[in-house]
């Protein structure tokens, strides 16, 4: 290297994933040297026809930083006390360096950075509005209307939980506050006391019901899944008789279907069982309803494409139907969930051993006035999973599907 064109900076350079190494940068006209302190061999050197990018950032007075991008993706980034002039040097002898197309905005924020002038970034609106057409006047209606609503929705919530905390003179009160004035957990905690005191555990309530409730829903999901699969993507003699069955089946309550669901039971021995609870939510029509006519919008060249491939009809349903189905489904575990934590099943199973914690918990309701604030908090324990459950899924059912976007 000449030493007649060369520029030299003492400086740092430092490796991606390694330590800072101080020294001295040497750029002359057709490449540039970085030596240790004390050193004099070059630690790294490369040739400007090497060179695939370079970089600068003005740290302040003549200090800058410069990243040098080798085509083989070594990087360098060194601080040097003459950056600057450092950076026009190799700049100026770096003939062949490739052309980059690059915006006004984007030159203006280099020559900024040069000159060492702080950029700042453009602030973010706190609210953004999606419908700038609509005036301000419409946008203000629609929030107070939608904040009415809102407060319309979630106000049997508020007072249930604030009945819950409110100790037993405030529960009589006329009218009623809607929250308490010394809120209290003694209701929680005399309903444990009482749970406790019962022949049956309380943990048997629970696992009675998380069994009943997670059994029922995992089977409706399969078995509903696995039926609208063959309702929207198969043709075969009867199967839009069987849909409008089901269909038709939607316009009964559990209170017409209870009956025959008894004696379904009773003529299977299955009466004062888990599954005189658990057979009736696999064949409850609203799931095979819901992943039926999901099931319609998907493509049939995925099935298709998937068939081809070797894929059996149980991995196509597994791997590419029900993933798309991801809304259907978890609207589905909603309204199963609900329905099985919320039954008493008085009317089918009759163990104590074997009764639900709604049950159990009605049966304390049931204790007359001196129980008015543990029946708030049983009913706040009874609604709390339902809203929990839908919680954390609403935003993955509120999405759209992956197949929304792709037509036959």
């Amino acid at each position: 290297m000449s030493e007649m064109d060369t520029v030299r900076s003492t400086g740092t350079l430092q490796l991606p994933g390694s330590k800072k190494y101080h020294g001295e940068l040497v750029a002359g006209e057709t490449g540039a040297a970085f030596y240790l302190k004390g050193k004099q061999e070059p630690f790294v050197e490369w040739n400007y026809v090497r060179m695939h990018r370079m970089d600068n950032v003005r740290l302040g007075g003549t200090t800058s930083r410069i990243t040098v991008i080798l085509k083989d993706e070594t990087r360098y980034i060194f601080e040097l006390n003459k950056g600057l002039k450092l950076y026009s040097h190799m700049d100026k002898h770096w003939t062949d360096k490739p052309v980059t197309v690059i915006t006004k905005a984007e030159e203006l924020r280099r020559l900024a950075e040069l000159r060492g002038e702080r950029i700042e970034k453009p602030k973010k609106h706190l609210i953004s509005r999606r419908h700038p057409n609509r005036s301000v006047a419409g946008d203000i209606l629609i929030y107070l209307i939608l904040l009415l609503f809102g407060i319309a929705m979630v106000f049997p919530l508020v007072f249930l939980v604030g009945s819950s905390l409110k100790p037993l003179d405030e529960l009589f009160r006329f009218p009623p506050p809607v929250w308490p004035s010394h809120p209290t957990f003694d209701n929680f905690s005399d309903l444990f006391v009482t749970m406790g005191q019962s022949w049956i555990p309380f943990s048997r309530y629970l696992m009675n019901t998380v069994f009943i409730t997670a059994v029922g829903t995992f089977g409706h999901l399969i078995i509903a899944g696995m039926a609208a699969f063959v309702l929207a993507k198969f043709d075969f003699p009867g199967g839009k008789f069987f849909f409008g069955v089901v269909t038709t089946c939607l316009m009964f309550s559990g209170y017409v279907t209870g009956i025959p669901n008894y004696l379904i039971m009773s003529r299977l021995g299955m009466v004062d069982t888990y599954w005189a609870l658990i057979l009736p939510a696999f064949a409850a029509p609203i799931g095979l309803f819901l992943m039926k006519q999901f099931m319609e919008g998907l493509p049939t060249a995925l099935i298709e494409a998937a068939t081809i491939d070797g894929a059996g009809r149980f991995r196509i349903f597994w791997s590419i139907v029900m993933p798309n189905v991801k809304p259907a489904w978890l609207t589905m575990i909603i309204f199963s969930v609900q329905g099985l934590w919320n039954t008493s099943a008085s009317t089918v199973i009759y163990s104590e051993a074997k009764k639900t914690l709604v049950y159990a918990l009605n049966q304390i309701q049931a204790g007359g006035i001196a129980r008015t604030g543990q029946s708030a908090a049983a009913n706040v324990i009874i609604v709390s999973v339902p809203i929990l459950i839908f919680v954390l899924s609403q935003s993955r059912i509120l999405e759209t599907m992956a197949s929304s976007g792709i037509k036959d």
